[in-house]
């Protein structure tokens, strides 16, 4: 096992670059979703619209966020700003009568688990001459944070977050444990010392750095002059704010007196808790009350785990009665963080089959495995104390620590990354020999939905003497099948034929009700009483 020779540092890389390379094929996760915009992207008008608005499928936050209309020279149409719903879920902006032309509208908002979501797209009123096309100036095309493969910007994004974490735990996890062991000697007290420095100089380093590579994100293209509306308005902002404070501030006070190293760490601890996944669901005080305590817990195991690793380093002594201190105080922890995280995950997810639907969750599942591990690591390690064989014990100790990094650098990661994944409209197509069918679903929500069913014929079998689409629940067969009402209309849209004519249809309503699992039916009968069905599966979040 050469790994376990590595130093600390090297082991905290590697385990950043190896969980940054699992995440490389997927996508930047954004935490709120586009469900509706008025006018709808690529919309034809006659008129001016009067307002301009989106809404999204969770709450933002209200400190930092714009509408913006530009012209087809790049200049915007007007200097008003945007305001929220009451409801904290959308935003709109009241436009000026807008002329014959092309304009690009241009979102930003920042959802309230602290990610920038934002987006672009053009709409056209009346009919202007071909010619004049949107002339956008780089600045304000399209920005969408949700979308797109990892990029190296991104790449380093998750990086600084998992550092992060991981400093933020070693740091008031060692804050705790400093003051529950007491430390001989003038030299070892010495180096107990150099080392709450460097911890906390690394803490500082790291937040920083995430700062950094995150805040042009969130200003969303709004340039130097909302930089203190992001840092004194926005949750994600006044975290940022609290915890430098915090990090300057435990320079002067950490090492002093003992209760006020344990409140300085637990302010650290809470101001983190404030932010993330538990502000975006309820009831907050669960949420919140539960991540400070997982929190807690982790900061309680890592940072114990490294004060061993400094003793078994540097100094003996002591080291068998703090290993059979940390050794209880790491199975508390445990247990701790095991019935914290299911507890947060049952009142994050609608169900358990969530947790294979997203990276997020097939991640939680990977941290399971090595927390499984760590528990039977934890055992063994137990067992060696019980027998008095402390220095047998600590190559199980460097494989504990090993797997302590892989697992805080998983949950750096698992903490920006959306536990439900978004909606996305259902773009289905069914080629058959007689009958092609396609249908798409707009939004795809829970709730009203835009539906359009079109079916391609040979031409001398005539129009479609019935189509009909229907919804099944696959999670409840209680649930009666529901019948969507179409309506046919003539459909312009130049697509491929196929040498077939086609007929369009489309209907507007609540007939996705809830989320879950659903089988979409589409049957279609000739003249000549033949039908042919056709289903599909997919899931509402």
């Amino acid at each position: 096992m050469w790994f376990l020779r590595l130093p600390i540092g090297m082991i905290a890389l590697l385990a950043i670059m190896l969980m940054s390379a699992v995440l490389a094929p997927q996508a930047v996760s954004a935490h709120a979703s586009l469900v509706e915009a008025t006018p709808e992207a690529g919309a034809k008008l006659e008129i001016s619209p009067a307002v301009v608005s989106v809404t999204f499928n969770e709450q933002l936050d209200s400190g930092l966020f714009y509408i913006k209309v530009y012209d087809h020279s790049g200049a915007e149409v007007t200097k008003r700003k945007a305001i929220m719903n009451k409801d904290q879920m959308g935003i709109k902006l009241d436009v000026p009568k807008l002329e014959e032309g092309v304009y690009l509208i241009s979102y930003h908002v920042i959802s309230a688990d602290g990610h920038p979501v934002g987006g672009s797209y053009p709409i056209t009123v009346g009919n202007p001459p071909q010619e004049d096309l949107l002339d956008v100036p780089s600045a304000h095309t399209g920005h969408d944070h949700s979308a797109g493969p990892l990029t190296t910007k991104g790449l380093l994004q998750y990086a600084s977050r998992g550092l992060w974490f991981l400093m933020l735990l070693a740091l008031t996890g060692w804050a705790f444990w400093l003051r529950l062991v007491k430390t001989q000697g003038e030299e070892a007290q010495k180096s107990l010392s150099a080392w709450t420095l460097n911890l906390q100089r690394g803490h500082i380093v790291a937040l920083l750095l995430l700062i950094f590579t995150h805040i042009e994100d969130l200003l969303g293209g709004g340039g130097v002059d909302e930089i203190w509306q992001l840092l004194s308005a926005t949750n994600i902002g006044i975290s940022w704010v609290l915890l430098l404070i915090l990090s300057f501030l435990g320079f002067v006070l950490l090492g002093r007196v003992a209760w006020l190293d344990v409140c300085w760490a637990l302010a650290l601890l809470a101001v983190k808790s404030f932010s993330g996944h538990a502000a975006s669901f309820s009831p907050l005080w669960a949420t919140i009350g539960l991540d400070f305590i997982h929190l807690g817990a982790a900061a309680c195991w890592v940072g114990g785990l490294i004060l061993l690793y400094v003793k078994w380093r540097h100094n003996k002594t002591g080291l068998g009665s703090y290993m059979q201190k940390f050794s209880k105080f790491a199975l508390i922890s445990i247990l701790v963080l095991t019935v914290s995280g299911i507890l947060s995950v049952l009142l994050f997810l609608p169900n358990l089959r969530y947790l294979t639907y997203t990276t997020w969750g097939i991640l939680l599942l990977v941290k399971v495995g090595v927390v499984v591990l760590v528990a039977v690591l934890g055992f063994v390690i137990r067992l060696f104390l019980r027998k008095k064989q402390v220095n047998q014990s600590i190559v199980w100790v460097k494989l504990d620590l090993s797997l302590m990094v892989i697992i805080v650098v998983l949950v750096g990661l698992l903490t920006y990354m959306a536990p439900i994944p978004s909606n996305a409209p259902l773009q289905w197509h069914q080629m058959g020999e007689k009958v092609h069918v396609s249908v798409d679903i707009t939004p795809k929500i829970p709730g009203n939905n835009n539906f359009v069913a079109k079916v391609w014929l040979p031409e001398k079998s005539g129009q479609p003497k019935q189509v009909l689409l229907i919804l099944h629940n696959k999670d409840d067969e209680q649930i009666a099948p529901i019948s969507i009402p179409l309506t046919m209309y003539t459909d312009n849209k130049e697509e491929e034929s196929y040498g077939f004519a086609k007929y369009s249809y489309k209907s507007e309503g609540p007939y996705l009700p809830f989320i879950g699992n659903w089988e979409l039916e589409m049957r279609v009968m000739d003249t000549e009483d033949n039908e042919t069905v056709y289903t599909k599966d997919f899931i509402v979040y």
